[in-house]
């Protein structure tokens, strides 16, 4: 399969991943055939991307790092509980769920990470417009746990981290709905608006019985960075709690992935360049260079082109090699005229050639 932009989309495409609600709820079925009218339909759901089907690179499988079922089981959780936090009814704004949801939820993702942690991160959420902070907030904790099991943390820290991490913009609820919709920049008095969110997520989950310090860390110096530049306290090194340092790194790489209100998503790739370029100043390195080895730069599906002029789609990615994939070389020259010979070819044994852009 392979994710295409939702303008580049055709009619008689089948598409290959389901497109899911917020709860879960299956929106457009796998396999079906794509109507004008559904296209339409994607549009108003503000989705931006899908998974088709590609006869091309048919015997290529991509799984999830976990099971699609429990990522929105999470998804659902988070929305209940941002709503109930929300609601004019509850007044003392603590999370008013039942605390067993939350643990399950928890032990669940950490439970399905630990068995696929030799898996790369290759597929990318497909989100509505109204559910980015409840996605982002699952997804920020798949990746921060996989970090994590690559850096020996034990089965107790894992689950204070992804608590910590499902919970992490809980803060987010006391932010004006214009100011988070915003579609250009947002003032000086609006971004400090913003800024307080991760204090506002502590005191709420400080009510808990789930509280604990180190989650707690997590939601209160998710912002922080690793020279002081950050918020809310503008502390820096080893001041900044190791979890909450793992959680800064996969919250800027979720949102520089995301389609926002005021600008497009950016590639993965653009991404991990942000990342890198910002490594030892905003993150520590080491653990920068765990999560990059985790993530699939260029996800199976994608069209890269290279520096000899040919160009294909992305097959299988080299662990802790993010930038060097595995390419099925199906097209020469800008104009992309079928390629005589297609063959595939293995970047991290073709020193001498690199990708050079995607096509969408």
């Amino acid at each position: 399969m392979r994710r295409i932009s939702l303008d580049r989309v055709r009619p008689g495409m089948t598409l290959a991943k389901a497109v899911l609600g917020g709860t879960g709820q299956v929106l457009l079925r796998k396999g079906v055939e794509i109507k004008p009218q559904y296209i339409s339909y994607l549009q108003q759901l503000g989705v931006h991307h899908i998974y088709i089907h590609d006869s091309r690179i048919e015997d290529v499988e991509v799984s999830d790092v976990i099971n699609e079922e429990t990522r929105y089981e999470a998804r659902s959780l988070v929305k209940n509980i941002m709503k109930n936090v929300k609601s004019p009814a509850n007044n003392v704004k603590s999370l008013n769920v039942d605390d067993r949801s939350i643990i399950e939820t928890v032990t669940k993702i950490v439970d399905e990470l630990l068995e696929n942690k030799d898996l790369l991160v290759q597929l990318v959420d497909i989100r509505t417009k109204d559910d980015y902070l409840f996605a982002h907030s699952v997804n920020c904790t798949v990746l921060a746990t996989l970090v994590a099991t690559k850096m020996g943390y034990d089965m107790k820290q894992l689950k204070l981290l992804a608590m910590g991490t499902l919970l992490h913009d809980i803060g987010m609820v006391t932010v004006p709905e214009l100011i988070l919709k915003k579609s250009g920049d947002l003032t000086e008095d609006e971004y400090e608006t913003v800024k307080k969110h991760p204090e506002y997520g502590y005191e709420i989950f400080k009510k808990t019985n789930l509280f604990d310090a180190r989650a707690g860390a997590v939601i209160l110096q998710h912002h922080e960075r690793y020279h002081g530049q950050g918020y809310p306290r503008g502390i820096s090194g080893d001041k900044i709690n190791h979890l909450a340092q793992i959680v800064s790194i996969v919250d800027v790489y979720d949102a520089l992935t995301s389609e926002k209100f005021h600008r497009k998503a950016y590639y993965p790739h653009q991404a991990v360049e942000m990342l890198m370029a910002r490594g030892g100043e905003y993150f520590e390195m080491n653990i920068l260079n765990k999560f990059l080895s985790v993530i699939a730069a260029y996800p199976v599906g994608f069209h890269v082109f290279l520096s000899n002029g040919e160009s294909g789609l992305v097959i299988a990615n080299n662990p802790g090699l993010t930038l060097r994939p595995v390419v099925r070389v199906l097209y020469t020259g800008e104009d992309l005229a079928p390629h005589p010979s297609p063959y595939d070819l293995d970047l991290s044994q073709s020193l001498d050639l690199t990708i050079t852009g995607v096509i969408e």
